[in-house]
């Protein structure tokens, strides 16, 4: 299933409305049982140009803007929290917020158009701490120092070479994503729904604190009409048909 942003007059940069309308979209396509796979993608050529700085400056209030970035947080935390794979194509501008979006998805795929950076120092501001660390579980810690002092914009190869990008393709990006998630899009919901679960609490360092559900999950998936439908293909010899229960 693909999901677009669409501001492309902005580059996609997301103003509030935007950011609640990614929010409740990725809510709706986590729990629509017959999504098995998500590609998020950018309208206009661009994947996102992070958030709407022109918007947000003319919020008035500071209890206002709290409220806005905090919109922005939730926005992370439903896409982070999807229960299925979601892949990023990447083609054009994906900065700052853009960035971090891409970050929460599960893997990245870009084309040869595809420029990165987090240019907060640019901007006098500082990059939330959560982001900062996804960016450099996923680059490493020297990496991600050097794209936040530098604050420019990375093409497509050296996003690549330091590991934010997972695939570098020529063709169609959307349809590349949609090639590179083919075989996850297949596989048991409850299986991917664990896994992912479960990677996302040893990334957070919240494996303990999260012990209780992650076990029911496993427990779950073990007792899973799914479970008993593999081991008959795998006996009859064929694909087995998942339906996520």
């Amino acid at each position: 299933m693909p999901s677009t942003i669409a501001r492309p007059h902005r580059r996609n940069a997301c103003d509030f409305a935007a950011w609640s309308d990614l929010k409740t979209a990725f809510e709706t396509l986590g729990s629509d049982p017959t999504v098995k796979l998500i590609v998020l993608t950018g309208a206009g050529g661009h994947f996102c140009a992070g958030d709407d700085v022109v918007a947000f400056s003319s919020v008035a209030g500071e209890a206002e803007k709290d409220v806005w970035r905090a919109r922005i947080q939730e926005c992370y935390a439903a896409l982070q929290s999807v229960p299925k794979p979601v892949i990023a194509a990447l083609s054009g501008v994906c900065v700052g917020g853009g960035c971090s979006l891409a970050m929460c998805c599960d893997f990245r795929v870009g084309d040869s158009t595809a420029r990165v950076g987090v240019p907060v120092a640019k901007l006098g501001l500082v990059y939330p701490t959560i982001q900062l660390q996804r960016l450099a579980w996923l680059i490493g810690a020297s990496n991600a120092r050097r794209w936040v002092y530098e604050a420019t914009l990375y093409d497509a190869v050296e996003s690549y070479r330091v590991g934010y990008l997972d695939a570098l393709v020529q063709a169609d990006v959307v349809e590349a994503a949609f090639a590179f998630g083919a075989d996850m899009g297949k596989a048991a919901p409850l299986s991917i729904a664990g896994s992912k679960s479960q990677l996302n609490a040893v990334l957070a360092g919240r494996v303990e604190q999260e012990r209780e559900r992650l076990d029911a999950m496993v427990l779950r998936a073990d007792r899973s009409e799914d479970f008993r439908e593999a081991a008959r293909a795998f006996a009859e010899k064929r694909q087995p048909i998942f339906k996520g229960h």
